[in-house]
């Protein structure tokens, strides 16, 4: 038993894998085409809308971290400042 499972995580990874691939081919497509108006940040929050993780997208995107992909998922916080009041 213990074999089977052992080939089974193995075909699964390997499945794993080549589904990345196609997904980064399919990526790598619309953002060759000009036409379209498709970039990194689309890439990424449509990957997300599937749920997969920041980890799982950096991966398919070819990043090394899910810090890489953050800038892309995750809005930018404003910063509120105060102002000084004058006297």
């Amino acid at each position: 038993m213990p074999k089977e499972r052992k080939s089974s995580s193995s075909n699964e990874r390997a499945l794993k894998t080549r589904l990345d691939a196609l997904i980064r081919l399919v990526i790598e497509t619309m953002y060759s085409n000009k036409t379209l108006d498709f970039d990194q940040a689309k890439a990424a929050s449509v990957l997300k809308s599937v749920g997969l993780t920041p980890t799982e997208i950096a991966h398919v995107m070819g990043k090394k971290t899910a810090q890489d992909v953050s800038q892309y998922l995750y809005g930018k916080k404003r910063l509120k400042t105060r102002r000084k009041k004058k006297r």
